[in-house]
């Protein structure tokens, strides 16, 4: 994979970068941001979006806002989905099957081991129309909605972290995997149409040679993909010519 210079070290040409991809899709960024952390988040959203067009998918942004069709992304899990904007991926099939999922940012998701558990990975990529609400007690003191989607509605995930890997840290990710996609964890692969990519970490920066083992061996046992050095990779997860070292999970 050649290194191609990063836009996640200028916050500006980062801003950009995530301008151009919605204008891709006759959208328009105005959020503000001030860390590079936030931006790689955004960034890293974005990407997770390019893989499923890379991998034959259509995508169209939606609940854009007012006439210049404003992408608002969810930059916090207690922002209400109806307020924010997330991207459709439908699959279509030659025999006129078609399969639409939401790409959504910063939704929480039910856990799939206890109903009372909730957790909010920095995106999911969910049925269409799975969110739903409940009251919780520790929310507003249950009076407001709780906006989350089942474990069970959830196709895959992923993370972005802005730091210097350790193997503790990586290993870390493997906890979220088994509360929210368990099966993965026994090595029950989902067999089913289409193809997603599997749970992703997305970080910044470079692994060792020992976190490379790492990485390889969460991968075959779990179909997850550890992606670092995305400050000098950036491309990783929606590049053609790496679409072989991606773990996958479902069929064609």
């Amino acid at each position: 994979m050649s290194k191609t210079k990063s836009p996640f070290k200028d916050n500006k040409l980062l801003k950009q970068q995530i301008q151009a991809f919605l204008s891709q899709h006759r959208a328009c960024f105005s959020q503000e941001a001030n860390r590079t952390s936030a931006f790689f988040e955004l960034a890293a959203y974005n990407d997770l979006v390019k893989f499923y067009e890379a991998n034959d998918y259509l995508v169209t942004p939606q609940n854009l806002r007012g006439k210049e069709r404003q992408f608002v992304y969810a930059l916090s899990p207690k922002a209400k989905p109806s307020n924010c904007s997330f991207f459709y991926a439908e699959k279509r099939y030659r025999n006129g099957v078609s399969m639409t999922f939401e790409i959504r940012h910063n939704l929480r998701i039910q856990s799939a081991h206890d109903s009372d558990i909730f957790v909010s990975p920095d995106y999911a990529v969910i049925e269409k129309d799975a969110v739903t609400s409940t009251h919780q007690p520790h929310y507003y003191n249950g009076k407001v909605d709780y906006f989350f989607v089942a474990a069970k509605d959830v196709k895959t995930f992923a993370e972005t972290k802005h730091y210097q890997p350790s193997p503790e840290l990586v290993l870390n990710f493997v906890g979220l995997v088994n509360e929210l996609m368990p099966a993965l964890m026994s090595g029950t692969f989902p067999t089913k149409k289409p193809k997603h990519c599997g749970p992703a970490l997305f970080v910044s920066g470079v692994g060792n040679a020992h976190l490379i083992k790492i990485k390889e061996s969460l991968g075959i046992r779990y179909k997850v993909n550890i992606l670092m050095g995305l400050f000098a990779y950036p491309n990783q997860v929606h590049s053609a010519s790496n679409q072989v070292n991606i773990h996958k999970i479902g069929s064609t």
